[in-house]
């Protein structure tokens, strides 16, 4: 993980996380009409971040790492 502003101003820094937060949407579990398994979760996981250079930022990732 590289901070994203320091990047851009050519900075070195350490990358602390910070708070997670997580949607609470239900998550049904199928099997499709072949026997297929799936399971989509809709739920997205918001990561904190900071910089040991003051930066701040968030990424977003849904349950499936997308």
């Amino acid at each position: 993980m590289i901070c994203p502003e320091c990047k851009k101003l050519g900075k070195k820094s350490l990358v602390y996380p910070g708070a997670c937060m997580s949607t609470l949407l239900a998550a049904i579990p199928y099997y499709d009409e072949d026997g297929n398994y799936h399971f989509n979760d809709p739920n997205t996981v918001t990561q904190g971040y900071s910089c040991s250079n003051g930066h701040h930022w968030s990424e977003n990732l849904n349950k499936d790492g997308e």
